[in-house]
């Protein structure tokens, strides 16, 4: 009897155990399912704030990519009349502005900064999805180093060339034989140089923000 007895008691408490392993299993089930659904909203409202800010970098870089396009076409007229020897041309002072004309792109990248430095760029799942919105950012750095070499060549030549050889006149600039000096043909062509350098970085920019759009668009 007394047998009996403890084999029941035996088998009731393995019965509890089991029962309070299983009840633990099912909290923790549902703890992780919990965890994934907030989780799940919170990759969301990123990639919500993340097409937000391609959306603006892309309408910031496109006017950019337009104003370079535009300053080409001057240091192209630039180019023609010092090929032509034109010195006297009245258009050559006029388009020689461009050569003080600079561009600045400040990038929006607020969610990308918190994603990064909070740990949350775990969130997404996908690595290829993960490098992706990070090489979409890192396209900026580039677009930061043209321009800081091009306002240092603006700096230089204001500095070491207009200062010293050129007198300002009210709506215009006037030096005598200017367009023949070296330093200003080189500041031309190198100039013409870091802008379209600047205008294939805006543009690589668009377009790595617009195939990470169409990535979201596909989740």
């Amino acid at each position: 009897m007394k047998k009996n007895k403890f084999g029941n008691y035996l088998a009731y408490a393995v019965g509890e155990i089991i029962l309070v392993i299983i009840g633990i299993l099912i909290a923790l089930a549902i703890n992780e399912q919990s965890k994934n659904k907030e989780n799940l909203e919170l990759r969301n409202l990123y990639i919500i704030q993340l097409n937000d800010e391609a959306d603006r970098n892309i309408r910031e870089l496109t006017v950019l990519v337009n104003g370079a396009t535009e300053m080409v076409k001057e240091l192209d007229t630039l180019i023609q009349l010092l090929e032509n020897k034109e010195y006297d041309n009245t258009k050559l002072s006029l388009k020689s502005f461009v050569l003080l004309t600079s561009n600045k792109f400040y990038p929006i990248m607020i969610t990308y900064e918190n994603l990064k430095f909070s740990g949350d760029l775990k969130l997404f799942n996908d690595l290829n999805l993960r490098n992706s919105i990070s090489e979409t950012y890192e396209t900026f750095y580039p677009i930061e180093r043209f321009e800081s070499l091009d306002h240092e060549a603006i700096a230089a030549f204001y500095e070491n060339f207009l200062m010293p050889n050129v007198r300002f006149r009210y709506m215009g600039i006037s030096s005598e034989n200017y367009g023949k000096e070296i330093y200003f043909e080189n500041m031309v062509l190198s100039r013409m140089v870091t802008i379209q350098q600047n205008q294939n970085a805006y543009t690589k920019s668009i377009e790595s923000l617009k195939k990470l759009k169409n990535t979201f668009s596909e989740l």
